[in-house]
């Protein structure tokens, strides 16, 4: 066993070799499933994890940017006063919380919605709403804290002065000022969203890279544990890169500061 995985080489020649292969795309092969590449595993659950994972995102940016405009709109009455003392409870219970509290509430005691699998489009809500609730609240906050800032300033004013409505500046002035934040913010939330995935797959039995890697971990399957690990760092390193240059060519000051 020790030659057929190379162990009895010293660490360094191990970890050269494993650099090696993965630089060239192989991760090995699993140590429970040795008839099974890594690579193949990771690319069974990618599907359902991507899937479950951009739809939260779509969830999420689109419900804090409406959430914040309204909030907004409405400021000083008890409709923001609401939705402040929701985004805090949100933003306080951790997955683990929400996920059996949905599952208990839609998928056993109202009976209304399925709790495993992603087999159709419905089995999409309660993992996207387990898995968004947090972001969502951090998103709203910084959006809403942003546009409190921009209600100030001079251009709102002036928008104010020449007749533009409420709805107007908010949406053609205010909010388009605020998404330097919001891109700033965005890969961290990406990578929230991707890294939180774990535990969501696995409270609704989601065969994604999740639900493979915490069955990996009670298999003790090392090779799978480190190909995982691997990918996924490569994967948010990758997307916070991505993020970077987004705000670099959304912001000319960064290029200038550059």
């Amino acid at each position: 066993m020790a030659k057929r995985w190379g162990l009895q080489e010293s660490a360094l020649s191990q970890l050269l070799h494993y650099l090696s292969s993965a630089f060239h795309g192989d991760l090995g092969v699993s140590m429970i499933h040795p008839d099974r590449r890594i690579i193949d595993i990771i690319t069974d659950g990618l599907s359902n994890t991507f899937g479950l994972s951009l739809v939260s995102l779509a969830f999420v940016i689109i419900g804090a940017f409406t959430i914040t405009l309204v909030s907004i709109r409405y400021r000083e009455t008890w409709f923001e006063t609401l939705i402040d003392q929701s985004m805090i409870a949100m933003l306080s219970l951790p997955s683990l919380f929400w996920g059996p509290l949905l599952i208990y509430i839609f998928g056993f005691y109202f009976d209304i919605l399925p709790v495993a699998f992603l087999t159709s489009p419905i089995h999409y809500i309660l993992p996207v709403l387990t898995l968004s609730f947090r972001p969502l609240a951090s998103l709203v906050r910084l959006l809403k804290t942003s546009v409190n800032e921009n209600l100030h300033l001079d251009y709102v004013r002036t928008a104010q002065a020449k007749g533009v409505g409420p709805w107007g500046i908010l949406i053609n002035h205010i909010l388009r000022n605020s998404l330097i934040p919001f891109l700033s913010y965005a890969g961290f939330l990406v990578t929230s969203l991707l890294s939180g995935s774990f535990l969501v797959e696995w409270l609704f039995a989601i065969p994604g890279l999740g639900t493979q890697f915490v069955n990996s971990l009670g298999d003790r399957d090392y090779t799978l544990i480190v190909g995982i690990t691997v990918f996924y760092g490569a994967l948010l390193i990758l997307v916070n890169t991505l993020m970077d240059i987004l705000m670099l060519l959304a912001d000319p000051r960064l290029r200038e500061e550059a």
